[in-house]
Parts: structure tokens; C-alpha cells; sequence
């Protein structure tokens, strides 16, 4: 080999390990694989492709790369715990017990690997094992997160469900202070950057990941990193990041923020809402939905906006407190305001948490009695059906100035939910005319509701100062628009199971809105 391909492979390695170090998944494997083409039995190079080809999710590959390492080198514990992750993640999980414990052999204190073995023997069921595994991991090295991640879920597993969220827990605080932000997989088709600032998790026995809690967030933003990856550049951080603090620099400077603690009621009751406004505007980029916007469109708010719109239905919405009241006091200052049905429910919950239809005083003390909050909201009840067989709940995407229909649900009860329990998988297949219906009103809104409901619609986009949300509504007999709520903490994308799915044409309409929106923003700059 000549001396300068040995160099030019060396630097083609160490700009590999650089693009590696900077979420570079691609641009770095070509630069190792350029290393490769000249020194074709380094055993580093082959490791490090089986590597990217992990993070890649390309396991097929990640095996065959392993194994070349292998073939040059038996006693690496590189390849050998490569080929057990890659196996792992293939479900070969017996030969990738094999490749941990071959690497052990070869390096009895290498971490990763006895993390390793531990995920494998969970996925195996051997429970009692992989804790073993997992506390020679915590012997050997203390301080990875990921370590008691996976020591949370083993002793989930083995019923220890208590023992299991104080691990969770530890292992998010671990790494909170490591850092809070994450930072997604680069492609070199990105075009910009966008920074999604999330709100703290609630803490709800599912013991999610770190990378899962800020990509799969329950609303739109947490929808967007799958859609728009191949154009746009994500990177996630928890509100609350102290915009002087040492972990402010560590957020990379992006094109424009999107912000998705946007659930006013929270925003407003954490108490640092000039903090965090400073941190979303520190960046000097476009905001969309600022936190001062978010903040003007609570449940109460809201209604409060739209009550004069004309052509809307806007069921009175009122805030309570039971502080200092007695159950009965408080019914009456209830019912002062409100004839039954009437609908009770608490502040920040959505996703129809929370809810409950009160047809009754002695159901309404029974709601308050069972420990209600001490701050709630009660909604005048508003039966749009006019008849009709089943309740329907429409809901449209609003990006900027653009307005899709998405999605049309109906039940027979009158909290409609989407299509993802079997339940709900099951009525639509009975009643697949309503799927059809769905999709014509989705194709042609104006047909299907009327011009005066969209141009109710067109109304109340005017009046609510967010630059992205959703809306769900119904129209009445009458063809006003019934409004039900208005924020953007919804999904605005489909979410309905294949077997009922909800229009694509709708989704795909609402992906290019999508993208004339961020490219604006880019080109505003």
C-alpha cells in the first residue's frame, strides 16, 4: 500500500468520525466506506460502518460488516457487540447472546456489551437474567442513562412496577443534565433547520424513551420528523432550558422554532413564562406559535374570542373553583349558569381526558365529589345531530392561511373519538357509507357543509392568533358551525388504523401546506 493512500484513508476516517460525532449518519458512512475502498481490512472502519448501519436501522447490513470485522479479527469485542445489537434488532436473539458472550471473552468489562446482553435477554423473557446483566452494566459504569433505562424496563417486567419508575426516573434526570436537547439523524437533502421546544413530559407509567418523548409528542410537531426528515433538519429541547445557562449553547441555532408547549393552561400555571419567551425568541428566527399567542387561546379564551363571530355556535364556556365552597354551594352557582346537559371538565386535559356529560344534579355532585379538581371548566352541551343517527366531529388543519379538512369521525356516543381501538376499527367497518362520506366531504368541504360553514371557518381562522392548530367542530341543520375547540395541541395529521384510514388526499394536502409554510419561513430570514 502506498504511503499516500494510506493518509488519504486516514483522513477519510477521521471525517467520518467527525460527521459521526455531529449526527452525519450518511455523510459518514460514505467517508468511511471511501477509507474502506482504500485499506480494505481495517477492522476500526468495519466497526464503525456496522455502527452507522445500527443507527440507520439497517441491521441486514450492520451483520455483514460486523462480520467482515470478525473474519479479520475474532477477538474484537467492536464486532462482536455490533453483530449481537444488529441480531438483537433481527430477532436472532439466541446468536446474539452468542456475540455478546463472545465478546465478553474477548473484554469481560466493555459496557455496552452486558448493556447488550441484558436488552437481548429481555427480549427473550428471561427477565431475572438481563437484571443480572444489566447491574454488571451499572458495576462497570454508573453513569449511562441508557443503563438504568433498561433496568427500569427489566423490572417492570418482573412486576416491580414501583422499583421501575424510580429507575425511569433517575435515568431521565441523568440525562436532562447531560442534556435536554435532541438532536435528530442529519441528511445531506436537508434544506433547514427547525427547533421543536416540547414541554415536559408528564410522568404516565409508559417508561418512553428519551428520543421516543420528544419525536413522538401527542400532537402535530411529534407528526412532523417522519413526513418532513428528508427536508427539514429536527432538533428537540425541553421548555424551561435556561437561556443564559451552560446548556443554552448547546442547542444548535435554527431557521425557525416551533413551539409545541402550546397548552396555555400549563404555560400559564408554570410560572415562567417570561423565561421561556425569552428562550424561544433568543434565537431571532420565526416563532410559530409564540408561547404570548398560546396563552390567548385557553379553553375559556377561546370562546371568548368567537362569541361574535357570526354564522358560529360557540357553547358557553366558564371557569370554576371549588376552593372554599362546599359541594352544594358550588352546584348552585353552577347550575345558575347552566341547564343540564352541561359538560364538566378539567383544565389542561386533552384528547377527550377529563370529560364528562352531567344530565342531573346528583350526577353533577357525584363528578365534583370524586376528586375534581379544584380548577375546572363547564361547557354547555350542544347536540348538533338534528336527528341525524350518530354524533360527528370534523376536524380542520390550519397552517397559516391554508385550511384542510382532515378527518370526519361519528359515534353513537357523544365523545367522538378517532379509529384507533378495535372498537372503533369495528364500527366503521358496519359502517363503512360513513367512511365515503368522510371522503367527500374532505375532497370538496364546501359541497359537502356549505358555503356559510366555511366561511364561518374562514372566520374563525381570523380570530384565533395561532399560526398552526387544529379545530374540531360539527355543522348544524341550521349550517352554522357548531365549535367544540380550537388549539395545537391536536394531531392534524390522519391517525386512523389501514383498515379504516382517514382520506390521504387530505394528508397529502396538508403536507404541501406544510411545506409552502416552512419554506416561507426559511425564505423570510
Amino acid at each position: 500500500m502506498r504511503m499516500n493512500d494510506f493518509e488519504t484513508a486516514k483522513q477519510f476516517f477521521l471525517e467520518g468520525l467527525r460527521l459521526l460525532e455531529s449526527n452525519h449518519f450518511q455523510a459518514a458512512e460514505k467517508q468511511f466506506a471511501r477509507s474502506l475502498e482504500l485499506i480494505p481490512d481495517r477492522v476500526s472502519t468495519l466497526n464503525n460502518l456496522s455502527a452507522i448501519k445500527i443507527k440507520l436501522k439497517q441491521f441486514a447490513e450492520a451483520e455483514q460488516f460486523a462480520l467482515k470485522a470478525i473474519a479479520l479479527d475474532d477477538k474484537s469485542p467492536e464486532a462482536w457487540s455490533n453483530l449481537g445489537i444488529a441480531l438483537t434488532a433481527i430477532e436472532r436473539h439466541e446468536e446474539a447472546l452468542q456475540a455478546c458472550d463472545r465478546a465478553l471473552n474477548g473484554n469481560p468489562s466493555y459496557t455496552r456489551v452486558w448493556l447488550t446482553k441484558a436488552m437481548t435477554l429481555l427480549k427473550l423473557k428471561r427477565y431475572n437474567e438481563a437484571l443480572l446483566a444489566c447491574d454488571q452494566a451499572l458495576k462497570l459504569d454508573s453513569n449511562q442513562d441508557e443503563i438504568f433505562y433498561t433496568r427500569s424496563l427489566i423490572l417492570k417486567e418482573l412486576g416491580r412496577s414501583d422499583e421501575a419508575q424510580k429507575v425511569y426516573l433517575k435515568s431521565l434526570e441523568m440525562k436532562f443534565a447531560l442534556s435536554p436537547v435532541f438532536i435528530a439523524e442529519r441528511r445531506t437533502t436537508q434544506k433547514a433547520d427547525a427547533l421543536i421546544i416540547n414541554q415536559k413530559p408528564e410522568d404516565d407509567g409508559s417508561l418512553r424513551s428519551f428520543e421516543n418523548l420528544h419525536v413522538h409528542c401527542s400532537n402535530f410537531p411529534g407528526q412532523l420528523a417522519e413526513r418532513f426528515r428528508d427536508e427539514f433538519h429536527f432538533t428537540y429541547v425541553y421548555a424551561g432550558v435556561e437561556t443564559s445557562g451552560p446548556l443554552r449553547p448547546r442547542i444548535p441555532k435554527p431557521d425557525f422554532v416551533i413551539n409545541n408547549h402550546v397548552n396555555g393552561e400549563l404555560a400559564l400555571s408554570e410560572g415562567n413564562l417570561p423565561g421561556f419567551i425569552e428562550l424561544v425568541e433568543s434565537f431571532g428566527v420565526p416563532v410559530v406559535n409564540h408561547p404570548a399567542k398560546a396563552i390567548s387561546t385557553t379553553r375559556d379564551a377561546s370562546t371568548k374570542l368567537l362569541n361574535d363571530v357570526s354564522g358560529v355556535v360557540v357553547p358557553k364556556t366558564m371557569r370554576f373553583s371549588s376552593n372554599g365552597k362546599t359541594d352544594e354551594a358550588l352546584v348552585r352557582e353552577i347550575e345558575g349558569q347552566y341547564d343540564y346537559p352541561m359538560i364538566t371538565r378539567t383544565l389542561t386535559s386533552q384528547m377527550g381526558k377529563g370529560m364528562t356529560k352531567v344530565d342531573s344534579r346528583d350526577a353533577l355532585v357525584e363528578v365534583l365529589s370524586s376528586g375534581f379538581p379544584e380548577q375546572f371548566f363547564v361547557t354547555e352541551f350542544v347536540d348538533s345531530r338534528g336527528g341525524n343517527e350518530f354524533f360527528r366531529k370534523l376536524r380542520a388543519a390550519i397552517v397559516e392561511d391554508e385550511i384542510i379538512i382532515v378527518r370526519v369521525d361519528y359515534d353513537t356516543y357523544w365523545n367522538v373519538r378517532g379509529r384507533k381501538p378495535e372498537k372503533r376499527v369495528a364500527f366503521y367497518l358496519k359502517n363503512t357509507h360513513l367512511l365515503d362520506e368522510e371522503k367527500r366531504i374532505c375532497k370538496d368541504p364546501e359541497a359537502g357543509l356549505g358555503r356559510t360553514a366555511m366561511q364561518a371557518l374562514r372566520a374563525v381562522r381570523d380570530q384565533v392568533p395561532l399560526d398552526v392548530f387544529g379545530m374540531d367542530f360539527d355543522v348544524g341543520t341550521d349550517g352554522r358551525l357548531v365549535f367544540y375547540e380550537a388549539n395545537a395541541t391536536m394531531n392534524l395529521f390522519p391517525t386512523g388504523r389501514k383498515e379504516v384510514p382517514n382520506p390521504k388526499e387530505a394528508e397529502d394536502s396538508l403536507k404541501l401546506a406544510f411545506h409552502r409554510y416552512f419554506t416561507s419561513l426559511v425564505a423570510s430570514r
